[in-house]
């Protein structure tokens, strides 16, 4: 576990510095993917199941992406974008096409099943923690005008 942990890290630390995201965003950033991670492996640990693990993880992501922007005063992108790259699902996609062309249409599905689930929760959390955040910020800009009309 502490070896998956590490690569999550300097696999996210690679990709922060390939995005040049600039010297104080690059900790921050690869610190979320190692996170992410974790969170990952801590909810697979009590689920065995591809779609709850990658939706928790990716909420986490995305709160901290959020949260990392409004401290650090950059875009949420580059915090979400980083923090998610240990989550990508490359080896039960590997997998899916492999099948695929080996005509083993049964093991392909049952891949793609597993992939498309796995992605689904990862488009969920970061619409869900997006979505949440449009409707405060919205909430915050109508309390603001109605105030200030009211000055």
């Amino acid at each position: 576990m502490a070896v998956q942990i590490i690569t999550a890290l300097l696999g996210s630390l690679g990709f922060a510095l390939m995005f040049n995201l600039g010297r104080r965003n690059v900790i921050p950033a690869a610190v979320n993917g190692m996170c992410t991670w974790i969170v990952y492996i801590l909810v697979r640990n009590i689920i065995d199941d591809v779609f709850i693990p990658s939706l928790a993880a990716s909420l986490w992501a995305a709160i901290y992406a959020e949260i990392a922007a409004r401290i650090m005063k950059a875009p949420a992108n580059q915090y979400l974008i980083v923090g998610l790259i240990p989550l990508l699902p490359g080896a039960p996609f590997y997998y899916t096409l492999s099948a695929a062309f080996d005509s083993d249409w049964k093991a392909a599905s049952a891949y793609g099943n597993s992939t498309m689930l796995f992605v689904l929760g990862i488009a969920v959390g970061i619409s869900a923690v997006c979505g949440c955040d449009d409707i405060i910020r919205r909430l915050k800009n109508k309390k603001s005008e109605s105030l200030s009309k009211h000055i």
